[in-house]
C-alpha cells in the first residue's frame, strides 16, 4: 500500500522500516538479552548498581542502531570487583572471559573487561562510570518491561551533552522525540561542556593506549562548547534529518514514526 493511499490516514504500523521490510522495529533476533538481564542481576544481587549505557541505551530510547557489545554501567571503584565476580565458576556455563575489542574506538571500549556468551552469541564490557559521565546509582536508573536497567532520559541526555557527544545527542533526540521545551525542564542546559573531564579521558585513553593506535591520542572533544546551544540544534534540525525514504506524513523524526508509542513502554526482544 502506498503512503499516498487517499481516503485512509496510515500510522506508525503501516509503515516498514527502510531496508528490512519489518514493520515492528522493536521485534528482533534473539541478542542474549536475558542473559543480560540475568548479568545485570547478579551484579545487583552482589551490590554493584549497573545500568546499560551507549548504544544499548540509544536503542532503549528509540534509535536505530546495531550494537557490537552491550555495555554495562558500573561505579568505576567496583570495576574490578565486578569483572572478579562475572569470572567465577558459578557462570562457566553461561559466559566466560574474552578478548577485548580490538579496535579503537573513542569509548575506551578496547581497555574494558570483555564477556562472551556461551549459548548464544554476544558479548559485554564493564564501562566504568566514569568514563560516560555518569552516577551509577539506583536512583538514576529506570527499567524496561523486560527489567533492565538504563539511565533516566534526563541523566542520559544529560551526560551526554556534558560529554560533548553529539552524534549521540542527535540519536537520543530522535529516538524519543523530546522537545526544546523539554530539556529546559529537566536538563541543566546553563554552561559548557566538560572539558575538564574531556581531557582527563584523553590523558587515561592515551596512557593506556600506548602506540596500539598509532598517532592517535583524541577521545573526547575537549573544546567548550554551550550545552544549550548543542541542545537547540538536534532538537530543531529533526525534520531536517528525514530524507526521501521517511515522509513527513509518516514519520515525526528519522527513528519514530507518527502516533507511535514510546519505545521503552513496550517489551521488545532488544531490551
Amino acid at each position: 500500500m502506498s503512503w499516498k493511499t487517499p481516503g485512509r490516514k496510515l500510522t506508525w504500523a503501516d509503515w516498514p522500516v527502510p531496508g528490512n521490510g519489518v514493520k515492528n522495529k522493536n521485534s528482533t533476533s534473539d541478542e542474549g538479552t536475558n542473559d543480560i538481564l540475568r548479568v545485570t542481576k547478579e551484579l545487583e544481587n552482589h551490590g554493584i548498581p549497573c545500568c546499560l549505557v551507549g548504544i544499548s541505551a540509544l536503542i532503549f530510547y528509540g534509535a536505530l542502531r546495531v550494537r557490537p557489545d552491550w555495555e554495562i554501567c558500573v561505579p568505576t571503584e567496583l570495576v574490578d570487583d565486578a569483572a572478579k565476580l562475572l569470572r567465577s565458576n558459578q557462570y562457566t556455563e553461561d559466559w566466560h572471559p574474552t578478548e577485548p575489542w580490538p579496535y579503537y574506538d573513542k569509548s575506551l571500549v578496547w581497555s574494558y573487561h570483555r564477556f562472551k556468551g556461551k549459548r548464544l552469541n554476544y558479548y559485554f564490557v564493564l564501562v566504568p562510570s566514569r568514563d560516560v559521565h555518569l552516577v551509577c546509582d539506583p536512583a538514576n536508573f529506570t527499567r524496561s518491561v523486560r527489567g533492565l536497567p538504563y539511565p533516566k532520559l534526563d541523566v542520559f541526555i544529560q551526560s551526554t551533552l556534558d560529554m560533548y557527544n553529539d552524534l549521540q545527542l542527535v540519536d537520543v533526540v530522535d529516538g524519543t522525540n523530546v522537545s526544546e521545551e523539554w530539556g529546559e525542564e529537566h536538563l541543566d542546559l546553563d554552561g559548557d561542556t566538560d572539558t575538564k573531564w574531556a581531557e582527563d579521558l584523553n590523558k587515561r585513553g592515551a596512557q593506556l593506549a600506548g602506540n596500539r593506535f598509532g598517532a592517535i591520542t583524541s577521545y573526547a572533544n575537549s573544546m567548550p562548547a554551550s550545552k544549550r546551544r548543542l541542545w537547540q540544534e538536534a532538537v530543531r534540525t529533526k525534520e531536517k534529518r528525514l530524507d526521501w525514504t521517511k515522509p513527513k506524513e509518516v514519520y515525526v523524526t528519522q527513528y519514530r514514526f507518527r502516533d507511535e508509542p514510546d519505545p521503552w513502554t513496550v517489551l521488545s526482544d532488544s531490551y
